[in-house]
């Protein structure tokens, strides 16, 4: 008879949860860099304006169009977080449904482990009583 066992199947979800885990650190990362970039891009644009401020007039007729050029990538940034969101969120929820069949399979392993030892035990008993009994039988006998 086949050994009623899910070891395998826990680990291969394990590992799953594992992958899983692995693709959401990765798009936390991107998410992080990107964050990164959209508060290097402000720190270059403050820095700008206090240059251009105390540059003379002629020197920041180029500054508009700096400007425009910071709220375009500003844009795109803030665009290409929200779709890197909308992944995460996808992430998380893979993440999770791996976990919960992974804790299903390991609960059922559990269950199934300690109903195997309550027989165990059972019939260990049984043999012990067994033993008892006839022990005093023999030695009523020998009476």
């Amino acid at each position: 008879m086949a050994k009623k066992d899910l070891h395998t199947l826990i680990r291969i979800r394990k590992w799953d949860v594992e992958e899983r885990q692995r693709a959401l650190g990765l798009l936390l990362r991107d998410e992080e860099r990107i964050l990164e970039f959209q508060r290097k891009l402000a720190e270059a644009l403050a820095a700008e304006r206090a240059f251009v401020a105390k540059a003379p007039a002629e020197q920041g007729r180029t500054f508009e169009a700096y400007v425009q050029r910071c709220r375009m990538q500003r844009e795109g940034l803030e665009l290409a977080l929200a779709a890197l969101r909308v992944k995460i969120e996808e992430a998380r929820e893979h993440l999770a449904e791996a976990f919960r069949r992974h804790k299903t399979f390991e609960i059922t392993q559990e269950q199934r482990d300690a109903a195997e030892d309550k027989e165990f035990n059972r019939v260990e008993q049984i043999t012990m009583d067994d033993m008892g009994i006839e022990l005093h039988r023999r030695k009523t006998a020998m009476l």
